[in-house]
């Protein structure tokens, strides 16, 4: 079969799935499951065709896995991104189910089932790929984001742990790059701009520690990303550059904008909230540098 077909079917048969599921079926609400219904077919067919022209646009080869170049390629930090991806997608489809009338409990369920799938269908489509490969460890990575959520439901101290990005363009090394292998990549194309990503772990300081002032909107990140030192081994890969590593504060946003709880305002934040936004910060390696404001 077309992997383009494979590709869709699975998506729509994951919808399908999840929008019949019988969970509180007094409760469901049909105009919203065929709201939630069409509106996921769209986003999901535009996201498709969105990568479609920017991860896998080189021509297709024969079914292949990683050859290891995978732990090395962004030094992981591509690995930190599938896991905050299917998380999101975990979350996205999660709320979905909740706004349709399923309860909390199995929509997280259903939420960290599509996440994993949504990451199965990308890694299917990288094994055809010339530069990428299935990597067993981004679906493995892309999965435990997918199910965080899930976890957080059932341990209260993991609800006071969460994952955040930011992205500044400082650098052109990815394009640079590209455009030295031969390829043209969109402008626009940030999603494998690690260069320019930072991925961020936050805790909230009053939930593990006692404390007398500390403001409750202000927590503490850990962030994570790659510096541009990179270039291209005789393979025509990408290789080579530094982890960086930061220590910063962080801000808590449904606890900042406390006052703003209407139903429209509780989603904003919410998803607000998955954003680092500029903070004091100190770059601990690969050289120690403080920031008054880090973007």
């Amino acid at each position: 079969m077309n992997f383009k077909r494979l590709f869709l079917l699975s998506l729509l048969v994951l919808i399908a799935c999840s929008v019949n599921a019988k969970p509180d079926s007094t409760k469901i609400k049909m105009g919203r499951v065929l709201v939630v219904s069409s509106s996921l077919a769209a986003v999901l067919a535009g996201s498709y065709l969105y990568v479609e022209n920017s991860w896998w646009s080189d021509k297709q080869i024969p079914f292949h896995f990683d050859d290891g170049s995978d732990l090395t390629y962004a030094l992981n930090v591509d690995k930190v991104g599938h896991f905050m991806g299917g998380l999101e997608a975990a979350d996205f489809f999660s709320s979905s189910m909740k706004w349709v009338g399923m309860n909390e409990r199995k929509s997280l369920w259903y939420g960290a089932a599509f996440g994993s799938g949504l990451q199965l269908a990308i890694e299917m489509k990288d094994a055809y790929a010339p530069y990428w490969g299935f990597s067993k460890w981004d679906l493995a990575l892309g999965s435990a984001g997918s199910f965080w959520p899930v976890a957080q439901y059932y341990n209260d101290d993991l609800k006071a742990i969460n994952f955040k990005f930011s992205y500044y363009k400082q650098s052109n090394i990815y394009w640079d790059l590209d455009k030295q292998r031969g390829k043209e990549t969109n402008k626009y194309a940030w999603q494998d701009d690690y260069p320019n990503q930072t991925y961020w772990v936050t805790f909230d300081v009053n939930h593990f520690v006692e404390t007398c002032c500390w403001p409750d909107w202000l927590n503490v990140a850990v962030g994570f990303g790659i510096d541009d030192t990179q270039y291209l081994n005789a393979n025509n890969r990408k290789t080579g550059g530094n982890n960086e590593w930061y220590i910063a504060l962080d801000y808590d946003v449904p606890k900042l904008l406390n006052k703003w709880n209407s139903p429209a305002g509780k989603k904003i934040k919410h998803w607000l909230n998955y954003f680092h936004f500029p903070a004091p910060t100190i770059r601990m390696s690969p050289k120690l540098e403080l920031y008054p404001l880090f973007l």
